[in-house]
């Protein structure tokens, strides 16, 4: 049984994918320079403590979604939240499945999954749901 913290930082995991609109996977992640660690440290994440943790930054592979993110600030991503992710995958996987819908394509499964998931999840993404 999950622990109710596996069950808080799985959502963040797909409240990440609902800004992103997809799953990154190694080939999406590069990690920042020092230069780069700067500037997070003092702006996103000046209140952190964990100066010792890994940060991405987010570039797709897929030509679209790179267009897609490129139009938008840098998406960074900690080590921890992209377990996380991996984790809301599983997650979001779980409600389609069961939903016993057919998805023709992983955007499909998100606009699911916002709908039947508490709206604070995709709030303020492409896929916050305001119901019909």
């Amino acid at each position: 049984m999950s622990s109710i913290f596996d069950i808080f930082f799985t959502l963040r995991g797909v409240t990440a994918i609902f800004k992103l609109g997809f799953v990154p996977r190694d080939g999406d992640l590069y990690e920042l320079t020092p230069e780069q660690y700067e500037r997070y440290y003092a702006t996103v994440a000046k209140d952190d403590k964990h100066l010792d943790e890994t940060v991405y930054m987010v570039l797709p592979e897929d030509h679209q979604k790179y267009i897609e993110l490129a139009s938008e600030e840098v998406f960074t991503i900690t080590e921890e939240e992209v377990i996380f992710t991996r984790q809301a995958e599983q997650l979001i996987e779980m409600y389609c499945t069961e939903s016993k819908k057919k998805f023709n394509n992983f955007e499909e499964k998100l606009r699911y999954c916002a709908s039947v998931m508490p709206y604070v999840i995709s709030k303020g993404t492409k896929y916050e749901y305001l119901g019909n």
